[in-house]
């Protein structure tokens, strides 16, 4: 077998990894807008737009907010299945009990899945 050979074969297995593994990292990260300054945690987070990361361990999740290469707050929530798929990202507000705002929840885009924070 020629050099030409094993580079195509190289070529089409390294697209096929690419291809079928990319989409596994992303499934559990989101880009979401904050429209309001929020307190989460004790931690507030300014308005504007973050990546969120989350590793579910049943029915508690890990959770990270990112702006850029900065993990802004890591923080656990509980991840519910409610059935229904959502068609874009949705932050849901509550308030808390200083009065300040927080998240209550994020509705995750192409999902059924919710992270529900207590506050």
């Amino acid at each position: 077998m020629d050099i030409r050979k094993y580079l195509g074969i190289l070529i089409v297995s390294v697209a096929l990894l690419l291809a079928y593994g990319i989409p596994c990292f992303a499934k559990n990260s989101r880009a979401v807008a904050l429209t309001r300054n929020v307190v989460l945690n004790g931690t507030t987070l300014p308005a504007g737009q973050y990546v969120i990361r989350w590793e579910a361990q049943s029915p508690r999740a890990n959770v990270e907010f990112a702006q850029g290469k900065k993990v802004v707050l890591s923080t656990q929530c509980t991840f519910e299945d409610r059935g229904k798929k959502y068609d874009s990202s949705m932050v849901v507000y509550g308030t808390a009990a200083d009065g300040s705002d927080s998240i209550s929840e994020i509705r995750l885009a192409g999902s059924s899945g919710v992270l529900v924070f207590n506050q």
